[in-house]
């Protein structure tokens, strides 16, 4: 299921990731095809020699020596744990990772992202307190927050689900800063994959070809009706009329429920996020991991499966991925920031935009991205007003008059760090009050109970 948390870079990913799509809980975990094992998985045990501490240990070993004979075994079994590889990165940092970036072994870069990379547009994570979109589901009378995203409870009663999807629907918010730093790795040809979490379609309204990007949760840019005899396919202009008719969409050919093709809980995840992963996580080169707590699986078990030498870097609010500190004894299975024998992943804490942002001017791109995202901000606005006939209207996340310009975020980068909220001009104006319609079009779709806003 897709994942909105509220722990991360703003955090999270979600059913609508319009919005992000709802994490699984951990006692629940969705039905998902199981990730392919790695290469290495499927190699048969190997016999231990004549020689190995298996057969003979010595009386009064350590417990030390039984933690390296562990890993040993691991290793040797399963291709797991092996000797730390050689650091790619020369300093653990974000300027670090900058130079490692302008050079010529960084080649393929691949993005790994959630609900915290679109909060800065107004779309709630899921679970902040207080914010978060299961914080605020009092109005529809679920048994618990969690249903409305729940494939069986949807089939029986899919009007809580509508009634939340006119607040969370694409087409009402602008990409990020972070999502528009992702077209510039895409433009200067560094971007080998976006995996999002989030059910929003921001990456493709900001112009991430399609073919870069996996809806590991699904999207609302499609949906098809649930009859498995009809499965008939319908788009986004179509469900958005039925959605904010307030309508429970019907199939036209049978009659059937359609519901918007994102994950829910009890479904599996897209073939197609299975398919890429084997190959992606083999040639990456650089893994940037944004804006999500890392708690939803399959999607967080990625920061695994790109090679040892793979530098990572989180652009979060706060530290995660750091696994259980057992397995990372052994050489696997999360990311360390702080140990001794850290030699490769960099925690850059803050809201997404800033860090992108920092990261931006580090490269030398501070302008370009700026200058994009001002550019296509106003493309947005344009085309918001020739399609209701009225002047440009400003969408929810979109800079006050006074703080329209993204150069403002990057005047003094401490400051932005301190103050996460001021990344892109006056955004912090901007997210203070989502209820707000925004020009004449949004005031006709404006719901009193809107506090989520999105994912």
């Amino acid at each position: 299921m897709a994942d909105r948390d509220g722990t991360g870079g703003g955090s999270g990913g979600g059913p609508g990731d319009a919005a992000a799509s709802p994490p699984t809980p951990a006692s629940d975990p969705p039905t998902a095809p199981a990730a392919p094992a790695a290469p290495a998985a499927r190699q048969q045990a190997v016999e231990p020699d004549a020689e190995s501490p298996v057969s003979d240990p010595e009386p009064g070993a350590s417990a030390d020596a039984d933690m390296e004979l562990l890993r040993t075994l691991l290793s040797r079994t399963l291709g797991l744990g092996g000797d730390k590889p050689e650091p790619v990165l020369d300093e653990l940092s974000l300027p670090g990772v900058s130079r490692f970036l302008r050079s010529d072994r960084c080649k393929n870069i691949v993005c790994m992202v959630g609900a915290g990379i679109s909060t800065s547009a107004g779309i709630p994570d899921f679970r902040s307190p207080g914010t978060g979109l299961y914080s605020n589901l009092q109005s529809y009378n679920l048994p618990y927050p969690e249903a409305i995203f729940e494939i069986r409870f949807f089939k029986k009663h899919p009007e809580p689900f509508f009634a939340l999807a006119r607040e969370l629907y694409p087409g009402q918010f602008k990409p990020t800063v972070c999502h528009y730093f992702m077209r510039l790795l895409q433009d200067k040809g560094l971007l080998l994959r976006c995996y999002t979490q989030n059910i929003d379609t921001l990456e493709r309204v900001a112009g991430l070809d399609p073919e870069l990007l996996v809806e590991a949760h699904g999207t609302f840019f499609t949906s098809h009706c649930l009859r498995p005899s009809c499965r008939q396919r319908y788009s986004l202009a179509w469900m958005r009329e039925r959605i904010f008719s307030s309508l429970v969409p019907k199939c036209e050919k049978c009659q059937g429920l359609v519901k918007p093709d994102i994950v829910f809980f009890g479904e599996s995840l897209p073939a197609r996020f299975f398919t890429l992963l084997e190959s992606d996580f083999e040639k990456v080169d650089l893994l940037i991991i944004m804006g999500t707590s890392l708690q939803v699986q399959p999607f967080a078990s990625l920061i695994s499966r790109v090679p040892t030498n793979t530098p990572r870097l989180l652009i979060n609010k706060e530290k995660t991925g750091q696994g259980d500190p057992l397995m990372s004894l052994m050489g696997f299975g999360g990311m360390d920031f702080d140990s001794d024998k850290a030699y490769r992943d960099v925690a850059w804490l803050g809201d997404c935009d800033s860090g992108c942002l920092a990261l931006a001017e580090l490269l030398g791109w501070k302008e370009e991205l700026e200058e994009l995202v001002r550019r296509e901000h106003a493309a947005i606005d344009a085309k918001a007003g020739d399609r209701d006939g009225d002047p440009p209207q400003k969408h929810r996340g979109h800079e006050d008059k006074d703080g329209g310009s993204p150069k403002k975020s990057l005047g003094d980068k401490e400051k932005t760090q301190s103050d996460p909220k001021k990344s892109l001009g006056d955004k912090a104006k901007a997210e203070k009050d989502p209820k707000k319609p925004q020009g004449d079009k949004e005031k006709t779709q404006n719901d009193p109970e809107k506090s989520q806003g999105g994912q």
